[in-house]
């Protein structure tokens, strides 16, 4: 990929979904046939698939909802000062 004018290329035995800030997705599928192909092609068709189910979005929200919770948590927790406990009796 050319990062500077964003162009791609593909092979035929690859995929892609391309999402633009200005338009709508891009799908691309295989031209070739073979086992690789079809893998690819059975992805992309899951993914047309995972984002028309409302019920797996829902849930896919609460999965990142829980991530970004545990991220805070280890946030907060990496923050705390940290002590080390010594025994402080004298001889």
């Amino acid at each position: 990929m050319d990062k500077n004018n964003k162009e791609f290329q593909l092979t035929d035995k690859e995929g892609a979904i391309v999402l633009r800030e200005t338009s709508e997705p891009e799908i691309y599928a295989p031209i070739k046939v073979g086992e690789s192909c079809d893998n690819i092609r059975f992805t992309l068709a899951f993914f047309l698939y995972a984002v028309e189910r409302e019920d797996w979005i829902q849930e896919f929200g609460l999965f990142v909802d829980s991530i970004r919770d545990r991220q805070e948590d280890i946030s907060a927790d990496s923050r705390r000062a940290k002590f080390q406990i010594i025994n402080g009796d004298k001889e």
